[in-house]
């Protein structure tokens, strides 16, 4: 069952049907092995909670996540093979897999700086609504490839032209180009942001058995040629290569 709490990287509290999650991480929520654990706990506890119907993903943090903790890439990138390495690294992967396979309905409210692994976060959940202040950079600025399906999840949600933008040109998204994009469904003042995110959360509805079985019905439906757990491995050699020169 889901149940309110605080902890260093995030709070959750339960508004009505509705599992609210709020992150406060250091380094603007980089995913740090920590933070990936107890985003992985809420979400099984609110998939657990059968009154549960929608989850709503925020950020207390001027900026919504600036993708994976450094500390953690440098590491990997020291000896990508290494078990810890790549257990830390594949965490964050599973953490991605898990919210596009989730039973209910996500929903992602977003401003600031989206980097990196931070976009694959946004992604992943079915619904966005990004702040006039939303600034989306891909990997191309930390020089990496790309992982955790991020090329899959890219394609999936943009035209060509702008996933390759992002991923090929390095070039960054405003939260007018999220929205003609298809990255996002609405843009909304700062100010705006946390209402604007309830009210559509809160439209998903109480009736949570229901809820759930159109929610199933619709990851059936969406799913492309590659499986979220695909995506990953097509990308993940490639990028442990690219960690381990740029050490």
């Amino acid at each position: 069952m889901l149940t309110d709490l605080t902890t260093t990287d995030l709070t959750t509290e339960r508004r009505g049907s509705v599992a609210w999650v709020r992150l406060r991480a250091p380094r603007s929520n980089a995913l740090t092995g920590r933070l990936v654990s107890e985003l992985t706990t809420v979400l099984r506890d609110a998939q657990e909670d059968p009154a549960i119907s929608c989850l709503a993903l925020t950020s207390d943090s001027r900026n919504f996540c600036t993708g994976a903790d450094l500390d953690l890439l440098r590491a990997v990138g020291e000896d990508p093979l290494e078990e810890a390495n790549y257990a830390a690294l594949g965490s964050i992967y599973e953490l991605f897999c898990a919210i596009q396979n989730a039973t209910v309905p996500t929903i992602a409210g977003i401003g600031g700086f989206v980097v990196g692994a931070g976009i694959n976060l946004a992604l992943v959940c079915d619904m966005r609504i990004v702040a006039d202040d939303v600034k989306i950079r891909g990997f191309a600025s930390a020089g990496v490839h790309p992982g955790g399906g991020h090329l899959s999840m890219l394609l999936r949600n943009l035209p060509p032209v702008t996933a390759a933008a992002v991923a090929l040109f390095g070039q960054d998204l405003d939260a007018a180009g999220a929205v003609t994009s298809g990255f996002a469904f609405r843009q909304v003042p700062r100010e705006d942001l946390d209402a604007s995110v309830e009210e559509l959360a809160r439209s998903v509805g109480d009736d949570a058995p229901l809820v759930r079985k159109v929610t199933a019905s619709y990851r059936q439906s969406v799913r492309g040629d590659l499986s979220p757990e695909s995506a990953v491995l097509l990308e993940r050699a490639s990028q442990l290569w690219s960690l381990r020169r740029r050490k």
